[in-house]
């Protein structure tokens, strides 16, 4: 008896599953507008902006978008100015997809250090039935471009010797810190960290502090100095010399029978160390893109 129930219900299924199959749906899938980020950048003497503006799964239909800005540390009209639309609305027609917002950029204080500057643009639905997506707001940012670090800072190939790798090149990145006096170094160690670095004033050295904490490859990891025999060092400073080219590495640890290169160093939750993640040998040598 209890094997022909599940028979019956088994059939019962299968006539409903038959039954559906041949049912036709009418599916409606929701109008919307939107950003394709949240976030955008332009040099100051750029001179234009344009931001692609979305919408979707509305064909055939007449759409309009309002365009909004509101002021952070850049200034409408000062430092920026929506020149299209010039009434603030976007109109979408027929088989149109794409629209873009154009942006005036203003440079009132090219030449002067300021330090970037940023608005919010954003877009809202004037149409019945088109919502906006989740992205509808985007930062704008003005990049400075007189930075008093501009001549170090940028991209580098790193060449050097690592335990997992053997002799090869990477990249690394020297970006600008909100303190004039530091740098970031970002993948020093080739995962991606980003390192925090002192400058001299004359832009000739970089310190930059062993013990320093991030996450590699998952674990809590710190940047130490790397010594022959596996030997760590905590504590001291890796320094970047600068040189035509780029920058060399050595490091200002006070021990003549170490000479140290640096390295990652995976810990537990309570700080204490578990291996290296890798190490590179001393001699690492910066060259800039």
């Amino acid at each position: 008896m209890k094997r022909n129930i599940i028979l019956f219900v088994a059939a019962t299924v299968t006539l409903l599953l038959a039954a559906s199959c041949n049912r036709k749906e009418e599916y409606q899938f929701e109008k919307y507008a939107t950003l394709y980020r949240s976030s955008f950048s332009v040099a100051e003497n750029a001179g234009e902006l344009r931001i692609p503006v979305l919408v979707k799964n509305t064909k055939g239909a007449d759409v309009q978008l309002s365009v909004n800005t509101a002021d952070g540390e850049a200034v409408n009209e000062v430092d920026y100015e929506i020149l299209s639309p010039a009434n603030g609305i976007l109109s979408f027609s027929g088989d149109t997809d794409s629209l873009d917002v154009v942006i005036k950029i203003f440079s009132p204080d090219l030449g002067v250090f300021t330090g970037s500057k940023d608005f919010t643009l954003s877009i809202a639905s004037a149409t019945e039935g088109v919502k906006v997506g989740a992205i509808h707001q985007a930062i704008v940012t003005i990049e400075d471009l007189d930075h008093p670090l501009a001549a170090v800072l940028g991209e580098y190939t790193a060449t050097g010797t690592s335990a997992a790798s053997g002799t090869y090149s990477w990249g690394v990145k020297i970006d600008k810190h909100t303190d004039l006096t530091k740098v970031n170094i970002i993948g020093l160690a080739d995962f991606g960290e980003t390192l925090v670095g002192n400058i001299t004033e004359d832009q000739t050295v970089i310190t930059i502090p062993f013990g320093q904490s991030y996450v590699a490859s998952g674990y809590n990891t710190l940047f130490v100095g790397f010594g022959a025999g596996g030997y760590y060092a905590p504590s001291g400073n890796l320094i970047l010399t600068r040189t035509e080219t780029g920058w060399n590495q050595s490091s200002d640890i006070d021990d003549p029978e170490m000479i140290w290169g640096y390295g990652a160093l995976a810990c537990d939750e309570a700080g204490n160390p578990l291996g290296w993640l890798d190490y590179v040998n001393p001699g690492v040598v910066l060259t800039k893109n």
